[in-house]
């Protein structure tokens, strides 16, 4: 099978190519130049950067086709650049030393007009600015919380969310004016509409938000679950044990009192019994009502969060209604404008039709159908 050969890879292609990028260089500096040229690329020499940027372009290539034009390029440049260097003076250069000069110029021209056009267009430049995610003044909602106020009837009402400033009339549509129908997304649940790209830093913004926070509140959720709830019915065993053991103290002391003779109800041994049995009894009423430890952890933190993120879902469902709605909207509108669109074209092609061939251009389209 036959060996193919890559000049990367061959000792004497790589020395050959470094003596000549070296000669290059060594004579870039000995060219005279202009002010207004020898600082137009910075503090580096004009020449010695198009020299580097030449060999770093043509680096990757291993094709002789390729090579070997690259190669005899480069010693008719090296040839220039000698000639150009023994030019007597920078008043009267010889023909190599101007077609440098003149070279530079129209790199130069052409670098400035690439950095006009950069500034003008920021977005399609190498470095655009980056946008801000802050909240744009004068920005009017795409949706509008219409949800109507709550009833004796109707405490809850269900969300209900409408898009006042959608959709716009076909005279404030801008570009081509021709209707683009936004795309219903999801992110993470979330409904999103897309309507331009790219995706707004706001929104990427809003999203993040929404999401920690929920994520936040399912973990908190989780955390109850296995931190708070068992150590409330650690409490609530410790309180059933506290109660059984007053009730038995205030038998034991009940026995007691008895066997020694205290008959008085009034005695301070009975009103200990008395006040320790009260106690016992609260605790065992706080089972009875769920006035217990585990029932106010479900209640105000597992029960209150759940709540929350029902109500997000609902408000999350109400705002996809809207945005289905919109779409639904948008699609009618695109589909009358194409229809009219096609009936103004069908217009001008007839009054095209009528002059050039006159009230009888039907008879040329006899399969035509009327509009």
């Amino acid at each position: 099978m036959p060996s193919f050969f890559i000049p990367a890879r061959n000792s004497r292609h790589r020395i050959a190519c470094f003596a000549l990028y070296r000669a290059l260089l060594q004579q870039a500096p000995r060219i005279p130049l202009p002010d207004d040229l020898a600082t137009a690329w910075g503090p580096v020499n004009p020449i010695r950067h198009l020299i580097r940027r030449a060999f770093r372009r043509n680096r990757a290539d291993t094709s002789p086709r390729l090579v070997y034009p690259a190669l005899k390029a480069g010693y008719q440049i090296l040839a220039l650049l000698r000639s150009a260097a023994s030019s007597p003076s920078s008043t009267s250069p010889n023909d190599d030393h101007a077609s440098i000069l003149s070279f530079l110029r129209a790199r130069l021209a052409e670098r400035n007009r690439s950095l006009a056009a950069k500034e003008a267009h920021p977005p399609h430049s190498r470095n655009p600015p980056k946008q801000s995610s802050a909240p744009r003044p004068g920005t009017i909602p795409l949706l509008v919380d219409v949800t109507p106020a709550p009833t004796p009837q109707n405490p809850n009402p269900k969300p209900v969310y409408a898009t006042p400033s959608r959709p716009r009339p076909a005279s404030e549509l801008g570009g081509t004016g021709r209707r683009k129908i936004p795309r219903l997304d999801m992110a993470s649940d979330f409904p999103i509409m897309r309507i331009t790209k790219p995706q707004s830093p706001l929104l990427s913004r809003v999203l993040t938000h929404k999401i920690r926070k929920r994520v936040a509140r399912t973990e908190s959720i989780q955390t109850s679950w296995e931190d708070a709830i068992p150590d409330a019915d650690l409490e609530d065993e410790w309180e059933k044990s506290i109660a059984s053991l007053l009730e038995q103290e205030s038998r034991e002391t009940a026995n007691s009192g008895s066997a020694n003779g205290y008959g008085d109800r009034n005695h301070t041994g009975m009103d200990d019994i008395s006040a320790e049995v009260l106690e016992a009894q609260a605790i065992r009423n706080e089972y009875r009502t769920q006035a217990t430890f585990r029932h106010t952890i479900w209640l105000h933190s597992i029960q209150h969060v759940q709540n929350l993120l029902t109500k997000e879902r609902d408000h999350q469902i109400a705002r996809a209604d809207a945005m289905r709605n919109l779409i639904e909207e948008e699609t009618k509108l695109a589909e009358q404008e194409k229809a009219q669109r096609a009936l103004e074209r069908r217009k001008r092609w007839e009054a095209k039709m009528l002059e050039l061939h006159g009230k009888g251009w039907r008879k040329l389209f006899p399969n035509l159908k009327e509009s």
